[in-house]
């Protein structure tokens, strides 16, 4: 028997893997490009060592569960009657950025051209992955996210024995689960 059901954890996982790639988000005057496609490379889970392209980021799922069971698990949607069991389903995410002593981006500022490397690179990654991480539309998938928790970048700095620059930051995303 076949599950028509819905696939939240993948979607949600596909979605943030995606935009991230792209380096989109929005801003007042429009949609803002970070980075080109193919100026960081953007895995599912952690690359091997001889596969890993730098700059990079590592979307890493590191826990799912009940966020908030509904009290008869029966909920209304919408000014319609349509009622459904469910309940809020939380996601967790660890974010990776990894950058090597060789990578630099060329950023156009204010018309200007420039390559960041090293530290300059890292914080830039940073500032915009928190930016497109919380700008993530959903819209586009089955999925209805309800809330997001951003823990924002932590356990900065650099290995000088592997030469890389690293930074870590969580997230929690938490949707409707009806079935």
């Amino acid at each position: 028997m076949a599950y028509n059901g819905a696939d939240h954890l993948n979607a949600i996982e596909r979605k943030l893997i995606d935009v991230l790639t792209t380096g989109t988000y929005d801003t007042t005057s429009g949609p803002e490009q970070a980075w080109a496609t193919n100026q960081i490379t953007v895995y599912g889970q952690f690359p091997t060592t001889t596969e890993t392209n730098y700059p990079c980021i590592i979307v890493e799922m590191t826990a799912n569960g009940v966020e908030e069971q509904f009290m008869g698990q029966n909920l209304t949607f919408g000014a319609g009657a349509t009622a459904a069991k469910g309940e809020l389903y939380g996601v967790g995410f660890n974010i990776h950025i990894l950058i090597d002593n060789k990578s630099s981006i060329e950023i156009g500022p204010g018309g200007s051209t420039e390559f960041y490397k090293g530290r300059r690179l890292l914080n830039y990654i940073m500032l915009n992955c928190a930016n497109i991480l919380m700008d993530c539309n959903f819209s586009s998938t089955t999925t209805e996210v309800v809330e997001r928790h951003y823990s924002g970048f932590r356990d900065m700095g650099y290995n000088p024995e592997l030469e890389i620059w690293a930074s870590l930051c969580s997230m929690v995303i938490v949707f409707k689960n009806n079935r």
